[in-house]
This record gives structure tokens, C-alpha cells and sequence, in this order.
């Protein structure tokens, strides 16, 4: 399965591992690779989170990786990461 990542799901793992490298250099480190780790993971199995409505009204599954939440979409040859968001942040689901 192709992992395909979007630009603004990019951009927030970016933000995040840059918010910690600042901090904590190692941290920063392990929550990249366990972030995509968890990614390859999402698209070799065929469990699916529950699905969330965006506030944009796409619809997306969503997978818990505290503090952290990926918002994915499966097709059948492809895992698309839509987001990569903190779960602190305002909610972008409905």
C-alpha cells in the first residue's frame, strides 16, 4: 500500500517534532519515527480507526497517538495522512 502524505499533515508532524526538538532533542527524535512507524503500521493492517467528520466536511478515520491524533483516509491501494493533529488543540472535527 502507497502512504501518501498531505501537505498539511506533513507540516504538522513538522510543527510538532520542531515544538519538541527545541526542548527535547531526543523526544523530538522518537515521536517522528514512532509517528510514521505507526503510519506503516495503519497501512499493513486492515483495522481502521473511527471514522470524524472534518470541519471541512471530509470524512476521515482518526488513530490515537498521544499526544498526538492522525486523521487518515483509506482507498484501496493508498493510505492518505490528512492530518497529523495535537489533541489539545481546537477540535477539527464536527
Amino acid at each position: 500500500m502507497t502512504i501518501v502524505w498531505a501537505p498539511e499533515a506533513a507540516d504538522d508532524l513538522d510543527a510538532a517534532v520542531g515544538y519538541l526538538a527545541e526542548r527535547n532533542p531526543e523526544a523530538a527524535s522518537k515521536l517522528a519515527e514512532s509517528v510514521v512507524a505507526l503510519v506503516e503500521w495503519l497501512a499493513s493492517t486492515p483495522i481502521d480507526g473511527p471514522a470524524h467528520r472534518l470541519r471541512t466536511g471530509e470524512i476521515v478515520r482518526g488513530w490515537p497517538h498521544p499526544p498526538l491524533r492522525i486523521y487518515y483516509q483509506r482507498a484501496k491501494d493508498t493510505l492518505r495522512i490528512v492530518r497529523v493533529y495535537h489533541q489539545r488543540r481546537e477540535p477539527i472535527t464536527r
